[in-house]
């Protein structure tokens, strides 16, 4: 009897466990579902719209760390804390990759900050010599470069019914400069970070408000 009871209880802890990695598995499909269709309506890289547009390392291939400001986190999610929400930085299942461009169609476009800085040199020697530019940019006969551009954006915070949600935006602009000697030197940058806040009604993900946090 005692064996039968080991078995038992043994077998119903590996019901209880396997349950426990099966509702992860499905929280966690749920949650790459809704940033697909959350970053889909905003309007990064939708297939349907952006298919072999986007300029190659216009986004960042990492989430960046940042927490939604406690103003926000109170209006939008009730939070009574003194600090606002922040998601977690997530790999793997939740890979920029998976959720941007989970048909692969793009991969040029997403970026390690490594590979950044070596498209961003490429582009000042091109600038340089008054070459074409590898995303097929002409470079005009002026003394400002065209405009380099790298977004970044944090993992969405989502509600527990997944009706609201916020992420961080950051987006960085650069430029050169060539001075009549001929020297080809960078402007300074020009940044914005924005709180975006998204809201589902009739299953659809809706910007409600956003608000800039920070601008040089």
């Amino acid at each position: 009897m005692r064996f039968k009871h080991l078995i038992a209880t043994a077998l119903a802890l590996a019901g209880i466990l396997f349950s426990g990695v099966a509702l992860a598995e499905k929280s966690e499909e749920r949650v790459v579902k809704e940033a697909i269709a959350l970053f889909r309506a905003y309007g990064v890289m939708h297939p349907k719209v952006a298919r072999n547009s986007v300029r190659r390392c216009f986004y960042s291939a990492r989430w960046r760390w940042g927490s939604i400001p406690e103003g926000y986190s109170r209006k939008f999610f009730g939070i009574r804390a003194l600090a606002g929400l922040a998601a977690e930085n997530p790999s793997g299942f939740y890979e920029v990759m998976k959720i941007f461009d989970p048909e692969g169609l793009q991969p040029d476009a997403l970026c390690t900050e490594e590979e950044d800085k070596e498209k961003l040199e490429e582009w000042r020697e091109v600038f340089e010599n008054k070459t074409k530019s590898l995303d097929k940019r002409e470079i005009e006969d002026s003394p400002y470069s065209p405009y380099f551009v790298r977004i970044e954006y944090t993992f969405p915070v989502f509600d527990t019914r997944f009706r609201k949600a916020a992420f961080i935006e950051n987006v960085v602009v650069r430029q050169f400069r060539r001075w009549p000697d001929g020297r080809v030197t960078p402007l300074p940058l020009e940044l914005t970070h924005t709180v975006v806040i998204f809201e589902k009604r009739n299953d659809v993900w809706r910007e409600i408000e956003r608000g800039i946090l920070g601008q040089t």
